[in-house]
């Protein structure tokens, strides 16, 4: 008589809500459960002195008293997700693309333990829409004298220094030191400001032309919303001013030799090197425009799939990046919404959208990259990786770079990707080779 093996598992149903995620409903046999309440119960029991018996000697319902149920019913379903979902997967043939996530329907000591698997599977391109009729041309770009001549006096602005002058009457762009005091005030303390002649507002602008350190004057002035003291802001005060301090700016002059400093033969080919530096500019920038236009008509012509595992993952990061960029702004998540007039949700939904955006234009260019045959070698990531840990102070880290075949194939992917996004700007561009 043939004996017929009886899985101690069983799969109650299996759905796809998604081309991406599969949900399977997944029941382990009672005589299992219990077994598995069992050996937990001796797991927990190691740390569990059961008073009138040796250490290990105690029988099961003794130490079972003593353990927390929540903690048993834990410690158990842990037991059998970690037996059991491996086996499911491979029953199956699932390969998740992130960790599946877990639903317990039922959990009890002699009866199936029945829980719900969610399995996000690999994004899937269904359907890669038509790219090579996109057209997106970039006309020739040009840069003008007076841009030219801009660039360079921003240059000069930045490397301006302040020289006090003491002896002569403040100038117009000169910075100054000056103190303001209330005079509807007896108790008003002057408050000090650093100001350039002829930037604060029209009155005081006037008022300060031809000062002297150590001139007074009085007035009354109506100070605009924009004033950087939030006590005389927007209100019209009789004040005293006081001028300390005159510094007049010196800026390098505009010849040969302050080119040669910044790297230049000369003035000629400085000017050269930044006409340039802004044409190119202007083209970076009309560059991903165009990207920016083809990615979003080919996710209007394409269908990608993406497990809300990834998009999840994802928003995650988009709030990270967003939360550290507000940081750096001095701002918080509070003071964004306030401002903003966004509420929290609207604010989630917004780097949710942002974040599935990402994800599609990056499983589109790897489509591309699949049907254009992109291909990125480990050589071209190995050189790539060594550049990277020579720059890298931390010798653990940089072992770890160059160790971690994980971030290898990453460093690969990303240049196919770089490549693929290249392929689609050549093509809207109608500048690839051979078109």
């Amino acid at each position: 008589m043939q004996v017929q093996s009886i899985q101690p598992f069983q799969i109650l149903s299996r759905e796809e809500p998604s081309p991406a995620t599969v949900q399977l409903t997944i029941e382990v046999d009672a005589p299992t459960t219990q077994r598995m309440f069992e050996r937990a119960i001796r797991l927990l029991g190691r740390g569990v002195r059961v008073p009138g018996f040796r250490p290990g000697q105690a029988p099961l319902s003794a130490i079972r008293r003593l353990i927390p149920e929540e903690q048993l019913r834990r410690v158990a379903g842990e037991l059998m997700m970690d037996e059991f979902i491996p086996k499911a997967l491979e029953q199956e043939q699932l390969e998740p693309y992130r960790p599946p996530s877990v639903n317990i329907e039922q959990l009890q000591e002699g009866e199936p333990f029945r829980f719900t698997l969610i399995v996000p599977l690999r994004p899937k391109v269904e359907s890669l829409g038509e790219y090579r009729d996109l057209r997106f041309p970039i006309p020739p770009q040009e840069t003008s004298d007076e841009e030219v001549e801009e660039v360079i006096e921003s240059l000069r602005q930045s490397q301006m220094r302040l020289e006090h002058a003491p002896d002569r009457a403040a100038q117009p762009d000169d910075r100054l030191v000056i103190a303001i005091k209330s005079l509807e005030d007896a108790d008003a303390k002057p408050n000090r400001y650093m100001v350039t002649l002829g930037k604060t507002f029209g009155e005081l602008d006037n008022l300060l032309a031809g000062m002297r350190e150590g001139d007074k004057k009085e007035a009354t002035l109506t100070f605009p919303d924009t004033f950087n003291d939030p006590d005389l802001a927007g209100k019209t005060v009789q004040v005293e001013v006081e001028l300390q301090r005159v510094h007049t700016p010196i800026y390098p002059e505009l010849n040969d030799g302050w080119a040669q400093e910044l790297g230049y033969e000369n003035l000629s080919h400085m000017r050269k090197r930044v006409r340039e530096s802004i044409t190119h500019q202007k083209i970076s920038y009309l560059q991903d425009q165009a990207q920016g236009h083809a990615l979003a008509a080919l996710r209007e012509r394409s269908t990608v799939h993406l497990p809300e595992a990834l998009i999840e993952e994802q928003l995650r990061e988009e709030a990270r990046d967003f939360g550290e960029e507000l940081r750096s702004r001095g701002l918080t998540y509070e003071m964004f919404l306030q401002q903003s007039g966004m509420t929290q949700q609207q604010l989630i939904q917004q780097l949710r959208e942002r974040g599935t955006t990402r994800l599609k234009n990056t499983f589109i260019l790897m489509a591309i990259a699949d049907q254009e045959g992109i291909q990125a070698t480990e050589e071209e990531a190995e050189a790539l990786i060594r550049a990277m840990a020579e720059a890298t102070q931390d010798p653990t880290q940089r072992a770890r770079m160059l160790e971690d075949r994980e971030f290898r194939n990453r460093i690969m992917q990303e240049l196919r990707l770089e490549r693929a996004l290249q392929k689609l700007l050549e093509i809207v561009q109608n500048t690839e080779e051979g078109a």
